[in-house]
């Protein structure tokens, strides 16, 4: 069985950070704009951009703790309201004051496209620890334990305020807009592809659950994003209470990073997310076509994901882009063998591990 690694550009503009959701038979991205927030809306994901419907929803007044530095803003339905949850910086203090904050729209029921006016500013995400930089926070349910946020964040030991090392923390949430109880850390960078020189970064997390449930956990992106070699890996959730360090275990190696060697790009893959399609999950991550670094020309990308016994598996490399929605629906040149065995169906298992008894039986039968 052959992986169908292709990759196809979904918007030309830059897109950086892209989180898309789908509701309402329509797809929803959201990205960092830098000094406000759009929301695109198109019922077809593969040609994203040129199909959108494009809505501005917040922008900040000035000279507020909020007016500047507008990052990975992701869409989601909380308590029966749309919320948009961002980090923000003061433009008079620059990176160090970045924080998490809300935006709380209409009903969840509703376009969140439709009216602009129906969003509102909700504030700071209360109960986050008010002395930390705190960036890419997504939130997400984990059965039987409730709702959790897993943010970037700098160590709580720094008191020269150093960018230099991310980690990820995760926090229990209650109402859509406030974290109760501890905010724990999670990961530290530790391992040689989670750092550029003497960076150390982990962001942009994103709950992933494979469709069976067989398998779930938190893809994040690590090492510079300014680099070819951001990249992302897996930290699988065990079971367990997740503010638990214990309930979870890092991937031994990337699950997605740039080719080597000259093998084209696109390059700098990172803070993706995931949708459900049709039988089949997509990844949508920014990369650049060149790789030459820096932050500009990160465009939305789209690449399939394959579950495995292991969990998610992507071939490790970013697959050859291809032009067309068309190409990307067929097997490209460049699909490649499945490298791990497929997770079977729990119907087939229980038919095997019949059919094994039934030979057992017969067997002894005959004797």
């Amino acid at each position: 069985m052959s992986y169908n690694n292709a990759v196809l550009t979904i918007t030309q503009s830059p897109t950086p950070d892209p989180f898309v959701i789908a509701a309402h038979n329509t797809f929803y991205i959201t990205f960092t704009a830098g000094d406000r927030i759009e929301i695109w809306a198109s019922p077809h994901l593969l040609a994203l951009e040129r199909t959108a419907h494009k809505a501005t929803i917040f922008r900040p007044p000035p000279d507020t703790p909020y007016a500047g530095g507008l990052w990975a803003p992701e869409l989601h339905a909380l308590d029966g309201r749309w919320h948009v949850v961002f980090a923000a910086e003061h433009p008079a203090r620059g990176n160090k004051s970045h924080r998490t904050y809300v935006l709380r729209g209409p009903p969840a029921s509703q376009d969140p496209t439709a009216a602009a006016a129906a969003w509102d500013f909700a504030g700071p995400l209360r109960g986050l620890p008010a002395w930390q930089w705190a960036i890419d926070a997504t939130v997400f349910e984990v059965p039987g334990f409730g709702r959790f946020a897993v943010y970037s964040g700098w160590p709580e030991h720094n008191p020269g305020l150093s960018d230099l090392v991310q980690q990820l923390w995760i926090v229990k949430m209650g109402e859509a807009v406030e974290a109760v109880g501890r905010a724990v850390c999670l990961l530290r960078p530790q391992e040689s592809w989670e750092w550029s020189g003497d960076h150390g970064i982990l962001e942009g997390p994103q709950w992933l659950q494979a469709p069976d449930g067989g398998w779930s956990g938190i893809v994040y992106s690590c090492a510079g994003s300014w680099t070819k070699d951001y990249k992302m890996s897996t930290l699988r959730y065990l079971g367990g209470d997740p503010l638990d360090v214990n309930s979870w275990r890092r991937s031994k190696q990337p699950l997605l990073t740039s080719k080597q060697w000259g093998g084209g790009g696109p390059y700098g893959p990172g803070h993706g997310s995931f949708v459900h399609v049709g039988g089949e999950t997509l990844a949508i991550f920014h990369a650049k076509d060149g790789d030459d670094g820096g932050w500009e020309g990160r465009k939305a990308r789209v690449q399939r994901v394959m579950w495995s016994l292991d969990g998610p598996y992507m071939g490790g490399v970013t697959g050859p882009m291809v032009p067309t929605e068309q190409a990307f629906m067929m097997m490209p040149a460049g699909g490649i063998p499945a490298q791990q065995p497929q997770r079977k169906p729990e119907d087939q298992i229980k038919s095997e591990v019949k059919g094994l008894f039934k030979k057992i039986k017969d067997t002894i039968k005959n004797l």
